[in-house]
């Protein structure tokens, strides 16, 4: 199986400055461990790999959800640990 892609800090950096993001805002750390989150659509099913694993497209997917709910990667951290608990890991 081949080796999971990750992106960086500096890629989430530049990717985020192509979408003027303001680093003020948002911490590029928090947004490149998002990013990464996002790619994990594409590994489980082919089907709901909605940004097709384009980095622009993930970092647009990001700055929605932390732009609409800016603690939206650690609650959904929260609701799989939670969903692993109670349904066993898959």
């Amino acid at each position: 199986m081949p080796a999971r892609k990750k992106f960086t800090t500096e890629q989430a950096r530049e990717f985020g400055d192509k979408l003027e993001i303001d680093w003020k805002k948002f911490d590029v750390k928090q947004f490149r461990d998002a990013m990464n989150v996002e790619l994990e659509h594409g590994e489980k099913d082919a089907l709901a790999n909605a940004p097709n694993n384009d980095p622009l497209s993930t970092a647009k997917i990001v700055l929605e959800h932390l732009t609409e709910q800016p603690n939206y990667y650690t609650r959904l951290k929260k609701m799989e640990a939670q969903a692993k608990t109670i349904w066993g890991k898959k």
